[in-house]
């Protein structure tokens, strides 16, 4: 027993050991660079990983760690490299006192080279310039060595598109007092497709698949087709993974086989998404940021098909709205990739749902329901057409009395329900082209998008009103960390009866997150002084310009300017004064898209008034 007791003792006092005589983690104190005469240290700092703490929101610093002080050595001798210094030398060097450690960086920078000639030869599909465009190479501009070697994939990427996928490159710097660059490229013949193979799935799902690709045995091997067809294999909603490699036949120089590697989705499965993100309310707003998410069952494949089937709960809390009366959707839906052998992406779903109404005296919910039929055809991975078809019904209990006529009247009172019913169908055409070159974070590019919406006239219903909004955005590099970034809507609806209830907000508002960050929700213009009711217009003009400067990787500060006109008829909408406000945000990035907190003051023209400012909060750009 004794002896057990002593074991057991042991085993503690071991485990005790190891736990309080590790030692404390060394910071790091201070990080010192000598040597560098041509790229200042505040330039070379953020390379390294190595380096004290800072009180910013990142807390960059990390312990010291041996290791990742030689790899720190190794990125600033890159770094020189990629300058021109092809003879540079970094020594590292630390001291450790009270458990703090002193870093120092020794480089001996060395001559700067720099190109002198660039020779290419055997290019016959891509010019001398673009090539050393693509190449980054430059007569008089300092030698980068390391990016000429990770740019010869990207000329070889370009060649592709030539049906060139077997070409060579040889890069022969000749360095002297400067580098002569001698470039030979051997693009190879033009490459045919033989045959296409399935990894993955069954033999009879085989057919599904090859209806979606746009390429043909004998076909030119084209980059371009290939990534099409990947596309519209992923939108059959069947497959997690898609893969298409070509793989050259043997004993053949101009012939590939394409080898396609697909994961299926579970075929039936429950979906769900929480979090707080910006969800459409309303037709005819932009999404506003929510608390909400869904629950969905899916069966991704009816009867061995690629036609889905869908059941989907949705709820949302407005931010804005103090989050009161939630919105809520249920749809039951059913989509394909295909009708009558032609492809044509199309979708089917009833819909119930209820929408926050404000523009009453108080805020109560109306009621919307009716089927939906949407098809679309993509034109890039983020630009599309598509058209919708919507027959709808709205319901609510409050009554306008004024407009009621006496049969209307007699009606009410012999109905204690007093409940109000709208019919609607309408037919809307959509075109989004989508260039800019992050969906999240944009530092160049565009985005134009035109939507035209027609109510009633043929279709029927008991309205009877046609809608066209355009917007255009721009985004352009300034620096490195910093974009400006530019919104322009304009909108006008015709044949609209000033005296229906806007349940969908169909007429245009103005005020919120997603618009005129200095005004509440909807509120830009408002019926009485008190401002409790939001009014619309017919004509809208919306404009927002962003100035965005990312400070580190995860905090960026947006300096913003909103400004918008709404008005009833064309002669006020030309006269009427600007409308605007200016602010200033925070952004958090995040992986689903940054997070944004603003803060806007508004004005009007001609009110010496002062307004308080309003704090919004958001989740991705406003645009």
């Amino acid at each position: 027993m004794i002896k057990y007791f002593f074991i057991a003792i042991s085993g503690y006092h071991f485990i005790f050991y190891s736990i309080f005589s590790q030692a404390l983690p060394i910071k790091i104190n201070s990080v010192t660079i000598s040597g560098n005469e041509s790229i200042s240290k505040k330039e070379l700092m953020p390379l390294l990983r190595q380096r004290p703490s800072n009180f910013s929101f990142t807390f960059k610093g990390t312990s010291f760690n041996g290791r990742l002080l030689k790899m720190d050595s190794f990125t600033l001798k890159n770094y020189f490299i990629s300058k021109g210094f092809l003879l540079v030398d970094v020594r590292e060097s630390y001291e450790i006192k009270d458990n703090a450690a002193d870093i120092h960086f020794k480089i001996d920078e060395g001559k700067q080279f720099f190109v002198s000639k660039v020779h290419i030869s055997g290019n016959k599909n891509i010019s001398d310039d673009k090539i050393q465009s693509i190449l980054s190479l430059y007569e008089r501009a300092p030698f980068n060595s390391i990016l000429l070697n990770e740019s010869v994939t990207e000329l070889q990427r370009k060649l592709e598109y030539f049906s060139k996928l077997f070409s060579t490159i040889e890069i022969e710097p000749i360095i002297s007092d400067s580098v002569e660059v001698v470039i030979k490229i051997n693009e190879g013949p033009d490459v045919y497709i033989n045959k296409t193979f399935i990894k993955g799935i069954d033999i009879i799902d085989s057919a599904q698949v090859f209806r979606e690709l746009l390429y043909r045995s004998g076909n030119y091997y084209d980059p371009e087709t290939i990534e099409k067809s990947k596309r519209r294999l992923r939108e059959t909603g069947i497959y997690s993974m898609v893969n298409l490699v070509p793989t050259k036949v043997s004993d053949s120089d101009s012939l590939v086989n394409m080898v396609i590697s697909l994961n299926k989705y579970k075929q039936r499965e429950w979906l769900s998404v929480g979090g707080y993100e910006p969800i459409e309310f309303y037709e005819g707003l932009d999404p506003l940021p929510a608390i909400g998410g869904f629950i969905e069952w899916r069966n991704r494949s009816i009867f061995k098909t690629s036609s889905n089937f869908s059941t989907k709960f949705l709820i949302g809390f407005p931010w804005e709205t103090n989050f009161n009366l939630p919105r809520l959707r249920y749809d039951i839906g059913f989509d394909t990739n295909w009708i009558l052998g032609i492809r044509w992406p199309t979708k089917i779903s009833s819909f119930y749902e209820t929408l926050i109404n404000y523009d009453q005296e108080t805020i109560d919910q109306v009621e919307r329901y009716g089927l939906e039929m949407s098809q679309s055809i993509m034109i890039d991975e983020r630009s599309y057409l598509q058209n919708v078809t919507v027959w709808e019904n709205f319901s609510d209990n409050n009554i306008d009395y004024n407009s009621l006529t006496i049969n209307d009247s007699l009606d009410i009172t012999q109905n204690t329900s007093s409940v109000k019913n709208l019919q609607q169908r309408s037919l809307s055409f959509r075109f989004h082209l989508d260039k800019k070159n992050d969906p999240l974070f944009p530092k160049k590019g565009y985005l134009f998008d035109i939507y035209f919406k027609s109510t009633g006239y043929f279709l029927g219903g008991e309205r009877d009103y046609r809608k066209l909004d355009f917007s255009f955005n721009t985004y352009s590099s300034i620096t490195k960390k910093s974009v400006i970034a530019i919104r322009v809507k304009l909108g006008r609806l015709w044949s609209w009866e000033q005296s229906d209830i806007d349940y969908s907000y169909e007429k245009f508002y103005l005020g919120g997150s997603s618009n005129m960050r200095g005004w509440e929700i909807l509120k830009y213009k408002t019926k009485n002084d008190l401002g409790d009711t939001p009014v619309g217009g017919i004509f809208r003009f919306l404009t927002n310009i962003e100035f965005r400067i990312q400070l580190n990787e995860s905090l960026g500060i947006n300096i913003f300017y909103d400004g918008g006109i709404l008005s009833d008829n064309y002669e006020n909408f030309i006269k009427s004064k600007l409308g605007w406000n200016t602010g200033i945000g925070l952004t958090f990035s995040t992986p689903l898209g940054p997070v944004r907190l603003d803060y806007a003051v508004p004005f009007i023209e001609d009110d010496i008034n002062i307004r308080n400012g309003k704090i919004n909060f958001g989740v991705q750009y406003l645009f």
